[in-house]
């Protein structure tokens, strides 16, 4: 097979079930990306990042039983990453190398333990190349917000030495920002998401998480939970006491979590993403009971000597 070209590549996509396509140079997200996620620390030789994202099920968001959101939502993102090695694959068919940049399992070498927040969409580094190649832009809360799905995606990625044009980025954020929205803020059950801001700020300049906070909902049997739960079992001063500790459920609940449902250890919370109202496929999930139940008609907002700020409605939420 010849080298395909960007057509071929989306018809491919397309064909393993992957929603959105797009083209990033790698050696460009160097600045932007964290030091602990530099693309020179990944490969020197791979030459473009093609970002792939695909959408979850907009019901399981809505699920009340947490269990199978988070494992509907594991399995969209195991299915991804799936596609994309398949992809890999049939690039390799031709004369190009390939590799795949896994969204959210964690390089606990140095990346940190909350990777991937927030809802486990994908990594810092994808996300950034998401916006360069088009797909979106970042919202409040860092996540990448899509035309079509709005933040509720999952993300992954292909490395490859085919020499393919980047993609352009959008020219204009897709986020309402706190001033006309805030509805991620004010739904954050761990509060991690800025609710007070200077009433003339962009909404670039607003973006922010609270990685250690968001990662106690979105991640709540993931690498820092179990962390966590370790030091108590090691730092136990009697032997029954490490035993008491080590025969609590949480450690069924980790086991499970990070061998079984893997990638569904990470999509602990999503609300953030349910209540956005950027994509195409909102207006069918604001019709919804469940969306009526999370999110009220309006969203108190106060504006005060150049600040505005929202109430937040976490302790609403069931």
């Amino acid at each position: 097979m010849a080298n395909p070209t960007k057509h071929d590549i989306h018809a491919e996509a397309k064909n393993l079930g992957i929603d959105l396509v797009g083209f990033s140079s790698w050696h460009e997200l160097e600045e932007s990306a964290p030091e602990y996620d530099k693309p020179s620390s990944h490969s020197t030789h791979l030459t473009t990042l093609i970002v792939l994202a695909k959408r979850y099920a907009s019901g399981a968001s809505m699920a009340t039983d947490h269990a199978l959101q988070q494992h509907t939502l594991g399995r969209t993102a195991w299915r991804l990453e799936e596609s994309a090695g398949r992809l890999a694959y049939w690039l390799e068919e031709g004369d190009s190398m390939a590799a795949v940049l896994s969204a959210m399992i964690p390089d606990l070498r140095h990346q940190p333990l909350d990777f991937a927040l927030p809802s486990g969409q994908g990594s810092h580094l994808l996300r950034q190349a998401a916006v360069k190649a088009g797909l979106g832009t970042l919202g409040l809360n860092t996540m990448l917000l899509t035309p079509q799905f709005g933040p509720r995606v999952f993300l992954a990625g292909v490395l490859t030495d085919l020499d393919l044009e980047p993609d352009d980025a959008l020219s204009s954020d897709l986020c309402l920002g706190l001033q006309e929205c805030g509805r991620c803020a004010a739904v954050c059950p761990e509060d991690a998401i800025p609710r007070r801001i200077p009433e003339d700020a962009a909404v670039a300049d607003s973006r922010s998480l609270d990685a250690e906070a968001c990662s106690r909902s979105s991640q709540p049997f993931g690498p820092r939970r179990m962390a966590d739960h370790l030091k108590r079992i090691f730092k136990a001063e009697e032997p029954a006491e490490a035993r008491a500790i080590a025969a609590k459920p949480v450690t069924m609940h980790l086991f499970h979590h990070l061998t079984v449902m893997k990638q569904g250890a990470f999509t602990g919370c999503v609300r953030c993403q349910t209540v956005c109202p950027v994509g195409d496929d909102f207006p069918t999930i604001e019709g919804s009971q469940a969306h009526c139940q999370l999110v009220p008609a309006e969203i108190l907002q106060t504006t005060s000597d150049g600040w505005v700020s929202v109430d937040s409605l976490a302790a609403k939420v069931p």
